[in-house]
């Protein structure tokens, strides 16, 4: 049976293969085109952003990615940070709770694992936004889903390993 902790980091590791897929098909693209997916791409990588700094005590900077190449940039890094984190989640990190939201008035409490899943879901929704946008220009990132990126990860994709 997977624990949480492994299910957390295979959640991360998804969240990486799938922003790399939407940051490959972006390949090529023209300023105009990046233009209109550059505040979606800057809000997917914030929220990743905004909630590694809440999970570790960190500070939060909103990022600003005015070239693909700049995005590429950042991304990579903010998926450095999140692997890293990930990678040293233990059953107790999980269940670990906190009121994240704080300084915007709301006093409840939510679970790191629960906020984990929040941000994969919600860049799953995100990310399929920018998805059809480039699907619309010829350059479909191709299929998303969490079950293709478990395949793929057994056929040998890099992502985070196992305990």
């Amino acid at each position: 049976m997977t624990s949480l902790a492994e299910h957390t980091r295979s959640l991360v590791a998804c969240t990486i293969w799938a922003d790399d897929r939407i940051l490959a098909a972006a390949d090529g693209i023209d300023d105009a085109q990046y233009a209109g997916l550059r505040a979606q791409l800057e809000h997917m990588l914030g929220t990743q952003r905004w909630w590694h700094a809440k999970w570790t005590s960190g500070v939060y900077a909103p990022p600003e990615v005015p070239t693909l190449a700049d995005a590429r940039r950042h991304y990579a890094d903010s998926h450095a940070a999140l692997r890293s984190f990930a990678a040293t989640l233990t059953q107790d990190g999980w269940d670990r709770s906190g009121q994240w939201w704080l300084e915007f008035g709301y006093e409840q409490r939510m679970a790191l694992g629960e906020s984990i899943t929040q941000v994969f879901s919600h860049a799953v929704q995100h990310r399929s936004e920018v998805a059809v946008i480039l699907s619309g220009w010829g350059r479909s990132p191709g299929d998303l889903d969490y079950l293709r990126f478990l395949r793929e990860r057994a056929n040998g994709y890099g992502g985070i390993p196992s305990e």
